[in-house]
């Protein structure tokens, strides 16, 4: 079962409607980009975790350091660093991908939500 423990936030102005709080399939536990406020489609763009839900325009809070819930993207291990792809989900990194966070739980399949450890103010690229 995922949890959260002590993190760290910062609220940013949403840039789309981020209103979807459905785990899994809607905007919740997913990454979102400091740049512009809307759902990351990377590792590098990613400034953190949506947290709560809003409207366009509307101040949004991002959990950027800590334990925290995350929406995978595909089948994550136990252990595996993460990046964010396509539409803010998360996914084990590759060689050259950002790492954002490490999976806690011991297995997460996609479309879930589990339980990472994540830096995203730290990201760097996965080395081989």
């Amino acid at each position: 079962m995922p949890f959260e423990g002590r993190y760290f936030t910062w609220t940013i102005v949403a840039g789309e409607d981020l209103e979807d709080l459905k785990p899994g399939t809607g905007h919740l536990f997913k990454a979102v980009a400091l740049d512009d406020g809307k759902i990351a489609q990377n590792g590098r763009e990613a400034g953190g975790i949506l947290l709560y839900g809003c409207k366009q325009y509307e101040h949004l809070t991002l959990g950027y350091t800590g334990i925290l819930k995350f929406t995978a993207g595909e089948y994550i291990a136990k252990g595996e660093h993460l990046t964010v792809r396509k539409d803010g989900y998360f996914h084990p990194a590759g060689p050259g991908e950002w790492v954002v966070g490490r999976c806690l739980d011991s297995a997460v399949v996609g479309g879930g939500v589990g339980t990472g450890a994540f830096n995203f103010a730290n990201s760097t690229p996965l080395q081989d």
